[in-house]
């Protein structure tokens, strides 16, 4: 609601304090290392690439995209939690953890089936939803397995392009042979003329 003219003293207070800051800030960064820079540098990307993931995981959060399938420990443990052994998160996990390696086999058995059972529910949750996606134009959510890929060629034809290549590697000695043979048998006529030619020169 503030005019232009009411604005104006906090807005050159403002490109004051920004100018001021470029100042400290290059007097700072003169006092560092070039590892100490260099660290910076991969510190900040480590943020931005953590703020990235968490924009991401929030936008398919909204979109709805199921949640992953519990492995049977995780159900085992969601289950028991609150009975857990232990005053802190990190202690009750642990106890959890014992328990669940204690356990008999056929004990385990119980949370194995049920984490089949959620592994089944995830497989159908996620197709429908990615079919949604490709409807909406969000292709780049889908996983890359999922992704439509080239086609490869059939195995028919890697066997006739092996069949081919063994009757060429085959055929080839074949030809020399040959080759070797027509080569010795006019070798063999050229001796027999040059022979016959000298028997008359003497006669």
């Amino acid at each position: 609601m503030m005019s232009p003219e009411q604005k104006q003293p906090f807005q050159e207070a403002s490109n004051q304090a920004m100018k001021q800051f470029k100042v400290d800030l290059q007097k700072y960064q003169a006092l560092l290392t070039p590892a100490q820079l260099q660290q910076q540098v991969m510190e900040k990307r480590q943020k931005m690439a953590k703020r990235k993931a968490i924009r991401k995981k929030r936008e398919l959060t909204v979109l709805g995209k199921p949640k992953r399938p519990r492995s049977p420990f995780n159900i085992f443990m969601s289950e028991h939690f609150q009975e857990a052994r232990g005053a802190t998160i990190q202690a009750k996990m642990k106890s959890l953890l014992d328990d669940w390696r204690n356990l008999f086999s056929h004990q385990k058995q119980v949370f194995i089936q049920l984490a089949e059972d959620d592994k089944i529910r995830y497989k159908n949750e996620i197709k429908s939803w990615e079919d949604h996606m490709v409807d909406i134009g969000r292709e780049d959510l889908i996983r890359e397995q999922t992704q439509p890929r080239k086609k490869k060629p059939s195995a028919a034809k890697k066997e006739t392009k092996k069949t081919t290549a063994k009757s060429v590697k085959k055929a080839t000695p074949a030809r020399k042979s040959k080759a070797s043979s027509k080569t010795k048998r006019s070798i063999s006529t050229k001796t027999v003329k040059k022979g016959s030619s000298k028997k008359v020169s003497c006669d």
